[in-house]
């Protein structure tokens, strides 16, 4: 699942008491969000604070995505929009990070010669380091891949700023699925040692996070990779226990590893919402092959089929890749066939791209760029059709809301919602509180009037 969006707001940022100003763009998934956070949290010790104006800014970080080619490409039109800023401030410090700074390297930076430096996700603890060289002149590329005991997990006194977190236990895959990217950039699996998980948990708990998601490239593999670990189920069982948090998530998971006593944690769990997003990427047994994913869509149902036992409410989501090459008409029936029988609650979906240092390079890419959006857009009218009787059925049900603060949407001059929040299954909900008594980090119970297609209208009952 990804959040590919740009976070470029023109507005001028509150006073800074003096600090030095850094702007950070995201791009990609929500391991990408946490990154973005650690850079901050390690740019504060050098007197950093965060700015939504980047012509504030005494430094511009680009935290990056090569997942697909379009989100690569974002980062080289920010890069050029950028250009302006660095020739009119000549002490800003202009940084590519994450995804697209290990693929590129040194070749990013001898092309962009208003780019000082190029920083890995494996290297993002040495960033007071880079910046400190910057300072003095260089420039440089640290991309290489860090082994395990030097990989920094642990937050650089962790801050507190909204009643949910991110927070990643493991990074990399061992999947090499032929489409993907992310072996090659993220490298192997590494997991976080359980011990400072539930440590670092109990932490962020304490100083009010309220709603914990665990992310990781394939988050349900966790522990293999450490001899006498905990596997991902008991990991949840331990974490179920934590004092102060009201809710857990994790993304993303692999079928493969999907384990029947993960499964049966959803429904067990008292604090394990209920949403799990499992990428199925294809209905076609014969893509699926082809794509390295190692099941087949009967087994990819069993699971569905499994979890929904365990947990009957339970919300489903799932990524779908249309065009891959050699996908017949035949095969995308399938595909929307399978969306139809597993009634996803939401659909993330996306055109294939070829990615260097895949395998899928050596398929020919046959799928013409027309059928390729011809396909997308059934897949995401489809889906549509689906979330639309989902979100309707919410409609009169009163559900339990963690406030996540006050809303900023207006549904009419007379009408405003004054808080904001989301279900355990993951929907947004905006919603009135006539007693004014609702606090951020808590739960509300809402009765649900009107829905949308992607966010529900309610207000808070007392029982």
């Amino acid at each position: 699942m990804y959040l590919c969006a740009m976070t470029f707001v023109e507005k001028r940022h509150p006073d800074l008491s003096g600090k030095k100003a850094v702007h950070i763009v995201t791009f990609g998934c929500q391991m990408n969000v946490f990154d973005s956070r650690r850079m901050l949290q390690i740019l504060s010790h050098l007197d950093y604070a965060e700015t939504e104006n980047p012509e504030n800014a005494d430094m511009i970080l680009i935290n990056t995505c090569t997942v697909r080619d379009k989100p690569e490409k974002k980062v080289l039109s920010a890069l050029g929009r950028f250009r302006p800023l660095k020739e009119w401030k000549d002490d800003l410090i202009l940084g590519v990070c994450g995804c697209v700074a290990k693929q590129k390297g040194v070749e990013l930076l001898k092309k962009t010669p208003y780019l000082d430096f190029v920083l890995s996700p494996d290297n993002i603890p040495k960033l007071a380091e880079v910046v400190e060289k910057v300072s003095c002149g260089e420039r440089l590329a640290l991309t290489d891949f860090q082994p395990a005991d030097d990989y920094e997990f642990v937050d650089v006194e962790p801050e507190v700023e909204n009643v949910s977190a991110f927070y990643t236990i493991m990074k990399g895959c061992d999947k090499v699925c032929s489409f993907c990217i992310v072996p090659h950039v993220r490298g192997r699996e590494i997991s976080k040692p359980s011990a400072m998980i539930i440590r670092e948990l109990k932490v962020l708990c304490s100083r009010g996070v309220k709603e914990v998601t665990l992310l990781g490239q394939n988050v349900n593999s966790y522990g293999r990779d450490i001899p006498g670990e905990m596997d991902f189920a008991e990991l949840l069982e331990r974490l179920n226990d934590i004092e102060g948090l009201k809710r857990l998530r994790f993304v993303t998971s692999h079928p493969v590893d999907a384990s029947d006593r993960m499964l049966s944690c959803f429904g067990r769990l008292g604090k394990l919402c209920e949403y799990l997003h499992l990428p199925v990427q294809s209905g076609s047994d014969r893509i699926l092959e082809k794509m390295r994913r190692g099941y087949t869509r009967d087994y990819y149902k069993s699971l569905i089929d499994c979890v929904r036992t365990h947990c009957p409410g339970i919300a489903l989501s799932t990524d779908i890749i249309v065009g891959f090459p050699g996908e017949t008409a035949a095969d995308f029936v399938e595909t929307l066939r399978l969306i139809e029988e597993a009634g996803f609650d939401q659909i993330f979906s996306f055109k294939y791209s070829p990615r260097p240092h895949t395998a899928a390079l050596k398929y020919p890419d046959d799928v013409l760029p027309i059928e390729k959006q011809r396909r997308l857009n059934a897949v995401q009218e489809l889906s549509d059709s689906i979330t639309s009787k989902k979100m309707a059925s919410y409609k009169g049900k009163t559900l339990e809301v963690l406030c996540e603060g006050l809303s900023r949407i207006a549904f009419s001059s007379e009408m405003k919602a004054q808080y904001t929040g989301r279900t355990r299954t993951n929907v947004v909900v905006n919603f009135f509180d006539d007693y004014n008594s609702v606090d951020e980090g808590g739960l509300a119970v809402v009765r649900i009037d009107e829905s949308y297609q992607h966010s529900l209208l309610g207000i808070r009952i007392v029982r």
